[in-house]
């Protein structure tokens, strides 16, 4: 039987017919047609997101574009749920060949897998174009540029003189109070007048967050603060850089400090109109520029209207925001990719191997735990460990009832019901152990008299080992222990 597809090569028409005549359980996924349509949508829609993404100082419509390629996706999910729900070769009782259950598991998570990915391009092309049209190393340049061309052009308008900060430093002692040993009073001083006093560890503060400090005594310093110069900044802007914004007291040195008139004004200010034109942004909230409520304004904020400094920032703010979502966040798009995915895969498992009537039970008590868990939660006044607790043993109940199954003359709903919650929440198994190893350790780091020891954080190495764990785990037990499991409590007699 050959049936014609539109837009289907003959290669694919091929293969389609050769599996349906000798591997009928993977032709029954249609794998092979996923993943073909999946390709061809998805350079389709990256050709089309490239031409659209073509200002990357714009803000992103991003959310627009994944609720719409997500409905696109969703459509062909359940289109591929129609044509995979015709034919089961489980539940006609057909030829059963080992790790037939591997298999289609896998063909189901590839399957689901590429409409899923189809979903990212949108980001992904994005991030892509923001490259193309902005380096590193020229943000940060541009940056510093217009800092220093404000500095400038407006000169007179600007603060010369460094705020002090005179402070003393006191050591304070502190100890355990008890019903015994009362707490210690702080020392009181009278000459509060000339300075202020601090404990070390507002000295350590002070240290990072001052621009220039003088120690006088050991015990009294002077502390700088330099003004305001820096107009426009973007956060990570320079994290990917090799030049580095330039900071508050970078510009006084090389700009304030040492200044002198320039003669040639109208090359800055047309210098400036070139960066504005370059990295202006469509203001969202146009209400707040511009505004003369404030008759007062500072020398900050009368720079920033008179160069448009606050659209330039919107404009540098979502470049670098696009440039830099796929560098940062790779593992959080990785980890949603697969979550989603993993999570999917299952539920059709799940349905391919039980009564209709089975799996949507197994929907509602897995809901009706969900609301009583998070009943206990509330009760024990949000304690994680509680929770994990709970679902732990959630876990060891749906095995206990999974594995009564082996000694079954009858087909229960109930042991249907454990079996498929069991099988849900294996590969989460390993994560949960480590949310509740994590959850005891902060839960005795707030007790009193625990001594903190310094020690590497290791959480995201754990919960890493636990994600692939969790899919190891799922993976060796699903065709020896899981399918042998459905098989049997499948060919039982209804009760």
């Amino acid at each position: 039987m050959n049936i014609k597809r539109p837009l289907v090569p003959s290669f694919i028409q091929k293969l389609d017919d050769r599996l349906l005549r000798n591997k009928p359980t993977t032709w029954a996924a249609r794998t092979h047609l996923v993943v073909y349509f999946a390709v061809l949508f998805a350079l389709v829609l990256t050709g089309f997101c490239f031409l659209v993404f073509f200002d990357a100082k714009q803000y992103s419509n991003l959310g627009g574009w994944n609720t719409f390629i997500g409905l696109i996706a969703f459509i062909g999910f359940v289109f591929w749920l129609i044509f995979l729900l015709r034919f089961n070769v489980f539940k006609r009782y057909g030829n059963w060949f080992v790790w037939d259950g591997l298999k289609s598991f896998m063909l189901y998570f590839i399957s689901i897998g590429a409409m899923v990915a189809v979903c990212f391009i949108p980001s992904a092309v994005e991030t892509f174009r923001a490259n193309q049209q902005f380096g590193n190393d020229e943000i940060v340049n541009d940056i510093n540029e217009i800092n220093s061309t404000a500095c400038k052009l407006e000169y007179d308008m600007l603060p010369l003189q460094w705020d002090d900060d005179t402070c003393k430093v006191i050591t304070r002692l502190w100890r355990v109070q008890t019903d015994e040993t009362p707490a210690v009073e702080e020392v009181s001083y009278n000459d509060r007048s000339s300075f202020h006093h601090i404990d070390t560890a507002e000295l350590r503060r002070k240290f990072i967050e001052t621009d220039s400090v003088i120690k006088i005594t050991d015990s009294l310093y002077v502390f700088y603060k330099c003004p305001d110069y820096q107009f426009l900044s973007s956060y990570n802007a320079d994290d990917h850089s090799k030049k580095m914004i330039l900071r508050d007291t970078d510009i006084y040195y090389a700009v304030v400090k040492n200044y002198q008139k320039p003669g040639n004004r109208p090359a800055l200010l047309k210098r400036m109109d070139e960066l504005k034109t370059k990295y202006e942004a469509d203001n969202r909230y146009s209400y707040y520029e511009g505004s003369d409520y404030y008759n007062n304004d500072s020398y900050e904020t009368k720079i920033k209207k008179k160069y448009s400094l606050t659209r330039i920032g919107n404009g540098i703010d979502n470049a670098v925001r696009k440039k830099y979502a796929w560098v940062e966040d790779w593992d959080a798009y990785l980890r949603v990719f697969y979550y989603i995915t993993l999570g999917l895969t299952l539920l059709v498992f799940i349905f391919r191997h039980s009564t209709v009537k089975t799996f949507f039970l197994s929907v509602l008590t897995a809901v009706v735990l969900v609301i009583f868990t998070a009943l206990m939660m509330v009760m024990s006044n949000g304690v994680e460990t509680a929770v994990l607790s709970f679902m732990i043993v959630y876990y060891v109940l749906f095995a206990c009832i999974a594995f009564s199954i082996y000694g079954a003359t009858i087909r229960r709903a109930v042991q249907g019901i454990g079996l498929n919650l069991c099988l849900f929440m294996t590969p989460f198994v390993p994560l949960i152990f480590v949310a509740l190893n994590e959850a005891m350790k902060y839960k005795r780091y707030n007790e009193p008299g625990y001594i903190v020891k310094p020690e590497v954080d290791n959480t995201g190495l754990y919960l890493l080992i636990a994600e692939i764990g969790g899919s190891v785990l799922l993976l060796v037990l699903l065709e020896p222990l899981f399918r042998k499991l459905y098989r049997k409590w499948y060919a039982a007699p209804e009760e």
